[in-house]
């Protein structure tokens, strides 16, 4: 136990998982019977007890380690949830703990951060957090391109770091007066239902059929957006089509591998699950991913 051996610092070394788990075992330690009140959301964790925290990514993406959400699942009851309200003390960010990625896993880092800023900056009307969103997503964007011909680029590596914690940070957004853009986080838990999707495989195939979903009511805010980001004008249809071109080049594969029934991916698709969309458009965003 940790009390037992004196130990008064939970230190969380790896991707978003080890470090979500730091958290709990941080705030859990003084909060062993009523945790999952906390998870629940039934009560606040902020302001509570808990263990000094330390978090050091070596998988940067989802910024757990500045973030104040910790997700958790009981594999033996299925359980889950998220306690928020329980940020780290220190953060350590060094490029050279993520060195030892491969190219599939590193681009991943930089798409899923790509993904967390857009979800974070789209529909922001205040022009600073929103041009620090932009700023944030083109550096992340260019520094992923320069990590497909120089792998071991710390610099490029340092700004997909850092923009993982950027996405998170409750910097960017401020100007929002609706959170559509977050609903690709609610969509998220489909491919992984349907498929085992891992989360950055999931959120990456989801980004850019989301904001195709996204048009029917979002049009001029997607196409500055397209603009600002990657440089595109244009139909929000063409830009899409872009980018799900241009993921793919480098080196993922942008669809789903699976013959499933319509009437399988219907029954995926919840109230909690459809992302803000109707079942119709979370339906057919689906059907695209899959071939």
């Amino acid at each position: 136990m940790v009390e037992e051996h004196g130990i008064d610092l939970v230190i969380g070394v790896g991707g978003c998982s080890c470090m979500d788990l730091a958290k709990l075992i941080a705030f859990g330690h003084y909060h062993r019977e009523d945790l999952w009140d906390y998870i629940h959301g039934v009560k606040s964790p902020v302001g509570e007890n808990r263990l000094m925290l330390v978090e050091v990514p070596t998988y940067p993406s989802g910024g757990s380690e500045f973030g104040q959400g910790a997700v958790a699942h009981d594999s033996a009851t299925g359980d889950h949830g998220t306690l928020y309200g329980v940020r780290a003390d220190y953060a350590i960010l060094s490029p050279q703990y993520s060195m030892t990625l491969n190219r599939e896993m590193t681009t991943y880092t930089g798409l899923v951060t790509l993904s967390q800023l857009t979800a974070s900056t789209l529909g922001d009307t205040n022009p600073i957090s929103y041009g620090t969103g932009v700023a944030a997503a083109k550096a992340v964007f260019e520094a992923l391109k320069t990590l497909q011909e120089d792998p071991k680029n710390e610099d490029a590596r340092g700004i997909i770091m850092y923009g993982a914690s950027v996405s998170t940070s409750g910097w960017l957004g401020l100007g929002k007066k609706s959170n559509y853009a977050y609903g690709i986080y609610d969509l998220e838990a489909i491919p992984e239902e349907l498929f085992g999707a891992p989360y950055r495989q999931s959120l990456t195939l989801l980004l850019p059929r989301f904001l195709l979903a996204l048009a029917e009511e979002h049009r001029e805010t997607l196409e500055t957006y397209f603009h600002d980001v990657f440089g595109i004008n244009g139909s929000v249809e063409a830009s899409v089509a872009h980018l799900i071109e241009l993921f793919g080049s480098f080196g993922l594969d942008m669809y789903f591998h699976a013959g499933l029934s319509d009437e399988t991916i219907r029954k995926a698709i919840t109230e909690d699950t459809a992302g803000g969309l109707s079942f119709e458009a979370a339906f057919q965003l689906m059907k695209s991913c899959i071939k």
